[in-house]
């Protein structure tokens, strides 16, 4: 039999101590424990960026992996440590700060992870990756239940969660973040296209190239797609679109729609 399964999402760095003391916390609790890094290079205090990155990678794991995710400009303050349970049964645990805004969808369910109850008080205020979160993930891993950590919360932090406007031919949207490549995330969403060819586009008022993977387009074109996350992207082939755009988040794109088939 394998060990629980945990995912770590922080922005720590790669380069710092700081995951490692969270997996220390893991393994001395479950020896066995399999821990991926799915990244701690979240741009530092962006929960946006977060939830983005999140939404993206998280449903790719077995439901029984038990996901820690932190960016916490609030850690030390009242703000709300959570355990997030979401519908289809994955279980999370973050800062009560919208990080966990693309799990919080109907049938998700909500608790408070308090500290002295079935869990230490931290050692740290400063720290509670590793001396709260970690903690009450591998409580979990040992059978224990997300009641037990706290209570419920009925309304836990939402992000204005951006979304495309559609009207008439036209799907309009704005850039939210950016991955390691310079390629720009947006609200709109594939099904926001209703399975619909996509004529034109065009990203802060210059034009793009629809296309359906990065080697359709030419070498330094300014291009738009659907990318592997289920978000429409704007990319520059070999390039950066955020250093073209020279901005990451609240670039206007706009798509123009037209018959299947159609596509520019």
């Amino acid at each position: 039999m394998t060990g629980p399964l945990f995912t770590l999402s922080t922005d720590f760095g790669a380069g710092s101590g700081y995951p490692a003391q969270m997996k220390a916390v893991l393994l001395a609790a479950h020896p066995d424990a399999r821990i991926v890094d799915v990244t701690h290079d979240i741009p530092a205090f962006d929960v946006l960026s977060g939830a983005l990155l999140l939404e993206a990678c998280l449903p790719w794991f077995p439901r029984e992996a038990i996901h820690v995710a932190v960016v916490d400009p609030g850690v030390g303050t009242p703000r709300r440590a959570l355990c997030v349970v979401d519908g289809e049964g994955r279980r999370f645990l973050a800062p009560d700060n919208g990080l966990l805004t693309p799990f919080l969808a109907r049938g998700a369910r909500a608790h408070a992870v308090v500290e002295g109850g079935v869990l230490a008080t931290p050692r740290s205020a400063t720290f509670h990756g590793r001396d709260l979160f970690c903690p009450a993930a591998a409580y979990l891993a040992r059978g224990g239940t997300p009641a037990a950590l706290g209570p419920a919360v009925a309304e836990p932090v939402r992000l204005e969660w951006p979304t495309a406007e559609v009207a008439g031919d036209e799907v309009r949207g704005t850039t939210l973040a950016r991955d390691p490549f310079g390629n720009l995330v947006t609200s709109i969403r594939a099904a926001d296209l209703a399975s619909a060819a996509v004529r034109a586009a065009s990203a802060g008022g210059e034009a793009a190239r629809w296309v359906r993977t990065f080697g359709e387009a030419r070498p330094g074109e300014l291009l738009a797609l659907v990318g592997s996350g289920g978000r429409v992207e704007i990319a520059v082939r070999e390039g950066s679109a955020a250093e073209r755009l020279r901005a990451v988040r609240g670039v206007p794109v706009r798509l123009v729609l037209g018959p299947a088939g159609g596509a520019c």
